[in-house]
C-alpha cells in the first residue's frame, strides 16, 4: 500500500498513556508531508487525563468514549461504498494495559463488524502477551490485525520496533510501518509471531539493560573518586556515541570492540575480566528469563 501526501491518514489511539503520547508527539513534530494531513483522535478514561491531553495536544480530538462517532465517522461513509475513497483505512492503536485489551476489543467488535473489511480500521496492539489468535477470537472475522513491539526510546523518536501482521493485514503492514517510523527509525517486520516474544526480550527490554550498564559504570566511577555529575554525562555520551558508531560503521560490532582493546592495554584487561566473569552468559540467561516471562504472559 502506497501513501499519497494528499491522502488523509486517520489514526485513533485507544488509551492516551505514555506510549500513545510519544507517538502522537513524534507525528505532530514531523516534517514529513503526510503528517500535515493527519487526522488523530485519542481516548482516555479519567477527566484529569482528558484535560491533560487536550492541553498538550489542542489540535486533536480527545474523548472518553472508545465508540465516539468522531472516531468512526470517516469510515461510516464507506460502509456501503468501499471504493468511494482511495485513502488508506484508519489505524486503531490499542494502547491500553494488556489486561484491558480483551474488554476493549470486545467493546469495539460491533462497530468493526458493521464495516466492510476493506475499509475496516487496522487494529495495532503494542504489548506482549496478546496473540493474533486471541485478538481474532474477540474481533470480527476479516479484521486486519498487527502486533507491534516498540521500546521506550520512542519518547525521543529513537525507538526500535518490530511488527507482525496477521494474514488479513499483509497489505497494510507498510502503512503502519510508515506511521511508526516517525518515532522509531528502525521498524522491522518479522515473519513469525513467536519472534515478537524474542524482540520483547531483546529490544523491548534492551533499554533497561543499557540503563543498568550505565548505572553500574557510574557507580564504579564514583567509587574511584569521580563525582557523579561528571561521571554520568561521560558514561551516557560514551553509550550514545558507541551506538551511533555501531550504526554508522560497516564493521561488525566485535571488530569495533577489538579496535578499542589495544593488546595489553587497559581496555583489553577490563574486557578480559568481564569475559572471564561470564558476563556474556549472564546476559544470555537474563534475556532468556525475559523471554520465558513473555511466553507465560497470556490473557484468556
Amino acid at each position: 500500500m502506497t501513501i499519497s501526501t494528499h491522502d488523509p491518514i486517520r489514526l485513533a489511539f485507544i488509551g492516551g498513556g505514555h506510549l500513545a503520547q510519544a507517538i502522537i508527539s513524534g507525528i505532530l513534530s514531523s516534517t514529513n508531508p503526510w503528517t500535515l494531513n493527519c487526522d488523530i483522535t485519542v481516548t482516555a478514561r479519567r477527566p484529569e487525563h482528558i484535560q491533560q491531553l487536550q492541553s498538550r495536544f489542542p489540535q486533536l480530538r480527545v474523548t472518553d468514549n472508545n465508540l465516539d462517532q468522531r472516531i468512526w465517522q470517516d469510515t461510516e461513509i464507506l460502509r456501503h461504498n468501499p471504493t468511494q475513497d482511495n485513502a488508506p483505512p484508519p489505524i486503531l492503536f490499542l494502547c491500553t494495559r494488556p489486561a484491558d485489551i480483551p474488554t476493549v476489543a470486545k467493546q469495539l467488535a460491533p462497530a468493526l463488524e458493521s464495516l466492510d473489511p476493506s475499509v475496516r480500521p487496522t487494529i495495532v496492539t503494542m504489548c506482549p502477551g496478546i496473540t493474533v489468535s486471541q485478538l481474532q477470537s474477540w474481533l470480527p472475522a476479516g479484521t486486519a490485525i498487527i502486533r507491534s513491539m516498540p521500546n521506550t526510546p520512542v519518547e525521543v523518536r529513537e525507538g526500535a520496533t518490530a511488527l507482525f501482521a496477521s494474514a488479513d493485514a499483509t497489505l497494510r503492514v507498510n502503512h503502519v510501518k510508515l506511521v511508526l517510523e516517525e518515532v522509531s527509525p528502525l521498524v522491522s517486520i518479522v515473519e513469525q509471531e513467536s519472534m515478537l516474544d524474542v524482540v520483547a526480550a531483546v529490544s523491548g527490554s534492551g533499554p533497561a539493560h543499557f540503563f543498568f550498564v550505565i548505572e553500574s559504570m557510574v557507580a564504579a566511577a564514583e567509587a574511584m573518586g569521580l563525582p557523579r555529575d561528571a561521571a554520568e554525562p561521560l558514561v551516557v555520551q560514551s553509550c550514545l556515541g558507541a551506538g551511533f558508531l555501531a550504526k554508522a560503521s560497516s564493521k561488525p560490532v566485535a571488530s569495533l570492540r577489538k579496535e578499542v582493546c589495544v593488546p595489553g592495554g587497559s581496555t583489553e584487561k577490563a574486557i578480559s575480566h568481564l569475559n572471564q566473569s561470564g558476563v556474556q552468559e549472564l546476559f544470555r540467561v537474563a534475556m532468556q528469563k525475559s523471554l520465558d516471562a513473555n511466553l507465560k504472559m497470556r490473557f484468556c
